[in-house]
């Protein structure tokens, strides 16, 4: 018994490890973001014996790095917080309460499945990176800071429910929404990740003329490549037109693997004031994320969605979590979701952005003069570009290429005055919305408790149209994604809406 306290005393004092087979699973994440991309960026190019054996040492000298990194590694679970020490040469040492906390997110691929444990990644909202990733660590310590997390959010919600007079009881979980596996084939195709993937893919194939010739002599083997110096113009459209289907049906193939791979299985729910969203075929994901925390909501269609009468439901958050290379991440609410499901499906989440009650306002009219112009002014600097290259004697512009730009003429007009009927904004008590894009649709949704700063924003076009851009920034704003950006509005309409906003702020209680 004496025996058992000490130990129980000597591991408070220092710390608990990661899992035992942690070094096993750092490894291999090692390997898969480090060395395999340096091994193959050398031996792709054919470098010297002396660069590969430099890459060899390297890469040894990465994983031995990365190991040691395990026995340097601790962390302490109290009542009131998780403490996390670790570096080898740099220490860091960090204190977590855990009311602070607001994300769990939990990933396990087939081979942490097998071994029950799993990679822990907490976030909170003050900063762009995950406050811990704790690769790895068994199931009964993720159950167990998942506890500690919603003890504490818990008690939070219940003290502010007190000190505000409310008597408000914690709601049930609530079902909101599942993928089944023929959408999530669906949302591949849609999604066309394919493309990029097969560019990777053909890119290094380009590089690579060993691994190309190599490919070639065993596909030999299988199919006689013909010699397409010698076929005639009708046999070289037929294997033109086979290899093109074949690239396209696998680039398809790719797509609906990505989707599956990460969506298969999606389901999120609503727990009291967070929603949880599970997924993944491979690495099963669990992530979770504050409602307070969601700074903006955005619905997204192409045209493959339209065909297949869907949406995509996105969502930035506070803290700037919202790339992949923070770690474990959760930007979709609903990767695919049916169209008439899509305003019951926000309301359930948001019960004040009522979508079949948005009035939308079209920006002026003729603001379609000013898109046409810049359009032609692109179109113009084209044709300029090919007149010059028309110039060089090894060049030379075809003429149906001049009768494709004439034609784009029409075209830019068509587009113009499509371009002002889909871009409208809608503003409220509770939430402004920026819809746009022709053929891509996209609209944002913002409360206005979330804004942080709004600008006017003139260029000299805008001051001599008496014209002007509105943006709403939040704490989780990506400008190189759709967000509140609501261009060509009359200067005095710009004025008016960014006073009323200002008016609401200032009645307005923020919650972060």
């Amino acid at each position: 018994m004496s025996e058992n306290k000490e130990a129980l005393e000597l591991a408070v004092e220092n710390g608990t490890r990661l899992h035992k087979f942690s070094p096993i699973f750092i490894l291999i994440y090692v390997i898969r973001k480090s060395i395999i991309p340096l091994a193959l960026g050398v031996f792709t190019y054919g470098s010297s014996n002396y660069a590969k054996t430099l890459v060899i040492a390297a890469g040894i000298f990465i994983a031995f790095f990365a190991i040691l990194q395990y026995w340097f590694y601790h962390y302490w679970l109290t009542e009131e917080k998780i403490e996390i020490k670790e570096g080898i040469l740099f220490k860091k040492n960090r204190k977590v309460p855990y009311t602070r906390i607001q994300n769990v997110n939990v990933e396990q691929n087939i081979l942490q499945r097998f071994f029950k444990v799993a990679t822990l990644q907490l976030e909170s909202a003050s900063g762009g990176k995950p406050e811990a990733v704790m690769r790895v660590v068994s199931l009964d310590v993720v159950e167990k800071i998942k506890a500690k997390v919603k003890a504490a959010s818990n008690q939070s919600a219940l003290n502010k429910s007190v000190t505000e007079g409310e008597d408000k009881s914690l709601e049930e979980n609530q079902f909101l929404h599942d993928i089944p596996t023929k959408d999530v084939i669906k949302y591949g195709i849609i999604s066309q990740k394919g493309m990029f993937y097969g560019a990777i893919l053909f890119s290094f194939m380009a590089q690579n003329q060993m691994f190309v010739a190599a490919f070639t002599k065993y596909l030999n083997i299988l199919y006689k490549i013909p010699d397409f110096s010698k076929i005639t113009l009708a046999e070289g459209f037929v294997y033109v037109a086979i290899v093109g289907i074949a690239l396209f049906v696998f680039l398809q193939l790719m797509s609906i693997l990505w989707a599956l791979m990460k969506f298969y299985q999606f389901n999120i729910e609503k727990h009291d004031d967070r929603l949880q969203a599970h997924m993944g075929l491979i690495s099963k994901v669990s992530a979770t994320i504050p409602l307070k925390k969601i700074q903006l909501y955005r619905i997204t269609e192409n045209p493959l969605h339209k065909y297949f009468k869907a949406q995509t439901i996105g969502i930035e958050t506070a803290g700037g979590v919202n790339t992949d290379q923070s770690g474990i991440v959760m930007r979709w609410l609903a990767p695919y979701i049916k169209k008439t499901k899509v305003k019951g499906f926000i309301h359930e989440i948001e019960s004040k952005i009522k979508l079949g009650s948005v009035d939308w306002k079209l920006i002026p009219q003729r603001a379609w003069k000013r898109v046409f112009k810049r359009t032609i002014f692109v179109l113009g600097l084209f044709t300029l570009i090919l007149l010059a290259l028309n110039f060089i004697p090894q060049i030379q512009i075809r003429f149906y290429a001049w009768i494709i730009i004439a034609l784009l003429v029409p075209m830019a007009y068509i587009y113009s005055k499509a371009y002002v009927k889909k871009t409208a904004y809608f503003c409220n008590d509770d939430i402004i919305c920026f819809k746009s894009g022709v053929w891509f649709g996209k609209q944002s949704f913002v409360k206005i408790s979330k804004i942080q700063t709004i600008e006017i924003h003139e260029s000299p076009f805008d001051r001599r149209n008496n014209m002007a851009t509105l943006e709403i920034d939040t704490a989780g704003s990506n400008i190189l994604l759709h967000h509140v950006q609501i261009p060509y509005l009359a200067m005095q309409e710009a004025i008016d809406l960014k006073i009323f906003l200002e008016d609401k702020l200032k009645t307005t209680e923020f919650d972060w």
